[in-house]
């Protein structure tokens, strides 16, 4: 039966295809002609009610076209009925347009009706070659009845606009969807058809008819461009609205680029007749452009007269090791400092290229984690934080990228790498919490800071606390940014053997690959060839070495670096970088002594040990501890122990200190000598006595090597309790007794200001040993000044008895013959020693200028007594 529709064109006696249209109600009885259906022809036929109907004759799939011009907008009208409930398993397809009458391989647009579920809507889909993509969906239901009956009307622009309508029964046409897709044109030999796939009992249930197929309204618009882009330097693709004719769209001339590009050298119009590919003069830099297109036509001949677009291009090029660089690090937020309570990163583009994130990983020692796309320009700031932290750091800076997997940073610790798909690092930070410059801000709330961008290679040295609040400048210039160029030489800093033929040099900033493995890049005396140099994959400052023939036991040996190694600046390194190295030896008692130590600090100050290499002996730090042994509050003994940690040579005549806080020491005293001073835990030490031993152990052997009982009583006798605190005791003698007391006083306070001590450095108040040539009683220097200068602050007094068993009455006297202090009262004494008077009176004032007199009363094991008196000066400095 014939189906009337207001919407549909007019009832006609007979079929035709011609013009650019494809009109067929089967009125006629045949659908062999007029037009010609092609395909499984034999499962169709014209029933008696003047409709196409399947009539398959076992279950399958069954294909019908027709082809035929059609045009790039148009019109398709149909009427079809499913006497059934469509799903997945009998479904049919309306192909529109195709490219070949084979539609399971064929390219274009169809429809399809049939799923599983509840939807069951009218699906509109491209197909590429086979391959299926959904485009749009209608409204729910509405080919989901039994039976489905439905009037379809579908419209195509010359711009690839599709409006898709459908109702069911006789209701007014309704709105399905609307989608624009220009992919395929239209035109000559092109295919309209049905594909059904049915079971045994949908074999006769598909009806099709009054089929229409009509161009649309006539084109007469210009091409218009929906799209430009610069897919490299040497390719811009232009997509228009609609089809182009080849002629015109294929002239270079009919296109211009601004900024100096011009003319393209060839313009190619792609197979969908949309698509323009041109090719510039000259290859494009990252930058904004415009371009200009006139005289193109379209297929209707519509003229484009003046076309302009904009388009920018970036220039991504390979990012090499420090284009980019970690430049900001919170590894310990805090809920109550100024900055969201969430970890980050900041990275820095120092090249002058634009760089694609995407081609980079982040990770910190764990696996690596790709970053999103993101095109970071030269001089500019990105943060990278989780993704789900983006939103907190949104109002400190709009430069925030979020990285699905971002790790969780160790507070103190870590190492952080940025890195290429390839493994190639790009830079490569092994931070702690010691890097902060403010011991308040170790805690957390505040980040580090790299201060110069120009030092990539620097270390620990180029890291500092953030400076000011909120706690750190996250898509910002650093609070302590410095820009100045890395002039200053490298330096080696330290040389450890880890075996006989490894050696491991620590220098004073990263350095060069190339130049630092090269292995004519050092040299040994006496002569150990280099077999390899290689930089550690974790500090640049670090270079490992193996030789072809081990070091000797007992043999030192002189390294140096020749000027052939640079850093990453290009600064050789500094002439004469050399060193003494040697296997370490095992210590007998007191070759290594204590030599300082600071057991009451200043506020905010932190305890040192000092020690002296009094031998001619190397040793190895990694083989010592540190031991102290104190009362619990039961009464009972415990020992506090703690290893020196540090890989590092003692050298002979060397000194060497350890700290909690290299940092506060370095920033308290003067000149304190980097490769002198060591991060180290230490045992309790009391402030006012205390003791303290030093222990080698290796190989299940152990060496009590020095021991020291200290007090405060040691210090210079003119301090009060309060001027004590922060001075640090110094030896005077290496060779007198460590737990004498008279081999200990004050350090001296330096003129410039700064704490009283001398870490790494000669000691303030040191004396050379002296000759006594003969004489029982010595004076080192025949005066004292006693204003802690570091310069005669106290009187040296040495002795040298012929036998042992003396007892001594040693007093002061001023030039009135009145005595001031005593300092030893019929007391033994050693064979040899030295006493020492800081300018005190018996009742703690201090000596006034003046001469004065060392009365000795010497008293032998034999009986015999000698008497000495020894004039010296009290004088005033200032």
């Amino acid at each position: 039966m014939k189906f009337a529709h207001s919407l549909l064109v007019p009832l006609v006696f007979f079929c035709f295809s011609a013009f650019g249209q494809i009109i067929d109600n089967f009125s006629d009885g045949d659908f062999s002609q007029n037009p010609t259906w092609q395909g499984d022809v034999a499962n169709f036929v014209v029933n008696a009610a003047g409709e196409l109907q399947l009539m398959a004759p076992v279950a399958g799939n069954s294909t019908l076209v027709t082809a035929g011009n059609i045009s790039n907008s148009a019109v398709w009208n149909l009427h079809f009925r499913l006497d059934f409930t469509p799903s997945a398993a009998n479904l049919l397809r309306i192909y529109l347009l195709a490219d070949q009458a084979a539609l399971a391989t064929a390219s274009g647009y169809f429809l399809e009706i049939g799923e599983n579920g509840s939807m069951d809507a009218l699906r509109f889909f491209r197909q590429d070659s086979g391959t299926k993509t959904l485009l749009a969906t209608g409204q729910d239901s509405l080919v989901g009845t039994d039976p489905t009956d439905i009037q379809l009307r579908v419209t195509r622009s010359t711009a690839g606009e599709w409006t898709i309508e459908a109702a069911a029964g006789a209701a007014p046409l309704e709105l399905q969807n609307a989608v624009t897709d220009a992919t395929y044109s239209g035109g000559p030999n092109l295919f309209f058809g049905f594909y059904a796939l049915y079971s045994m009992t949908r074999i006769d249930k598909f009806f099709f008819d009054d089929i229409s197929i009509v161009p649309g309204a006539p084109d007469i618009q210009p091409p218009t461009i929906s799209l430009v882009e610069a897919e490299s330097a040497t390719s811009i693709k232009v997509v228009f609205n609609e089809a182009l004719d080849p002629a015109s769209a294929n002239n270079a001339a009919n296109y211009s680029i601004n900024s100096g590009v011009g003319q393209p050298t060839a313009a190619t119009l792609a197979a969908d007749q949309r698509t323009v590919y041109l090719t510039p003069a000259t290859g494009l830099t990252t930058g904004s452009y415009t371009l200009q297109v006139t005289g193109v036509q379209d297929v209707s001949g519509n003229l484009a007269t003046a076309l302009t677009a904009g388009f920018q291009f970036v220039l991504l090029v390979t990012v090499a090791e420090f284009d980019l660089l970690i430049n900001e690090i919170m590894a310990a937020p805090s809920a109550m400092g100024g900055l969201p309570n969430v970890e980050w990163v900041e990275i820095y583009n120092r090249s002058n290229k634009t760089l694609d994130l995407s081609a980079l990983r982040f990770d910190d020692g764990g696996t690596p984690r790709p970053l999103p796309a993101y095109l970071l320009a030269p001089q500019a700031y990105v943060v990278l934080t989780s993704t789900n932290d983006t939103a907190a750091l949104k109002p400190f800076t709009s430069k925030v990228l979020g990285v699905p997997g971002f790790p969780a940073l160790n507070n103190s610790g870590d190492v952080l790498t940025l890195s290429t798909a390839t493994g190639l690092v790009i830079d490569r930070v092994a931070y702690t919490v010691d890097w902060h410059t403010d011991t308040g801000k170790k805690t957390g709330g505040w980040t580090l800071e790299r201060i110069n961008p120009n030092i990539p290679c620097l270390g620990r040295q180029n890291w500092q606390s953030a400076l000011r609040p909120p706690g750190g400048t996250p898509g910002q210039p650093n609070s302590s940014l410095q820009t100045s160029p890395d002039q200053t030489a490298p330096r080696l800093v330290a040389a450890f053997p880890e075996s006989p033929t490894t050696i491991r040099l620590t220098f004073s900033e990263g350095l060069d690959r190339l130049t630092a493995e090269n292995p004519n890049g050092y040299q040994l005396t006496p002569a150990r060839s280099v077999a390899s140099a290689t930089l550690s994959p974790t500090d640049l400052a670090v270079v490992n070495l193996i030789l072809s023939e081990p070091l000797q036991p007992t043999v030192k040996y002189t390294l140096q670096v020749t000027p052939v190694v640079e850093d990453c600046e290009g600064n050789l390194i500094e002439v004469n970088s050399s060193v003494t190295i040697g296997l370490p030896e095992k210590p007998d008692f007191q070759e290594i002594v204590f030599n300082e130590i600071l057991f009451n600090p200043a506020t905010g100050g932190s305890r040192y040990v000092e020690f002296y290499n009094r031998s001619q002996k190397i040793f190895s730090w990694s083989e010592f501890l540190l031991s102290s042994i104190s009362r619990n509050n039961m009464g009972d003994l415990v020992t506090s122990q703690e290893a020196i940690i540090v890989d590092r040579l003692f050298l002979p005549g060397d000194n060497a200190v350890f700290t909690t806080s290299v940092f506060n020491v370095d920033s308290s005293f003067a000149d304190v000598r980097e490769a002198a001073i060591y991060q180290n835990d230490l045992p309790s030490l009391a402030d006012d006595a205390d003791n303290l031993a030093l222990f080698w152990t290796k190989n299940g052997q152990a060496v009590q090597v020095d021991s020291l009982s200290y007090s405060d009583d040691w210090h210079n006798a003119l301090l009060t309790s309060s001027e004590k605190d922060g001075v640090a005791l110094e030896r005077i003698s290496p060779d007198q007794p460590t737990n004498l007391a008279s081999n200990w006083t004050s350090s001296a306070r330096p003129a410039t200001g700064g704490g009283a001590g001398t870490p790494t450095r000669p000691n303030s108040q040191r004396l050379a040993n002296i000759d006594p040539s003969g004489n029982l009683v010595t004076l080192a220097a025949e005066r004292l000044s006693p204003d802690n200068d570091g310069f005669e602050d106290f009187l040296d007094i040495r002795y040298a008895l012929p036998e042992a068993g003396f007892v001594a009455t040693m007093t002061i006297f001023d030039s009135d013959g009145v005595p001031i202090k005593r300092l030893v009262r019929q007391q033994l004494i050693g064979s040899q020693g030295a006493l020492r008077w800081d300018g005190d009176t018996d009742d703690s004032r201090r000596s006034r200028p003046g001469i004065y007199i060392l009365y000795l009363e010497l008293f032998s094991p034999g009986g015999e007594t000698k008497r000495l008196k020894l004039p010296f000066a009290v004088v005033s400095r200032f």
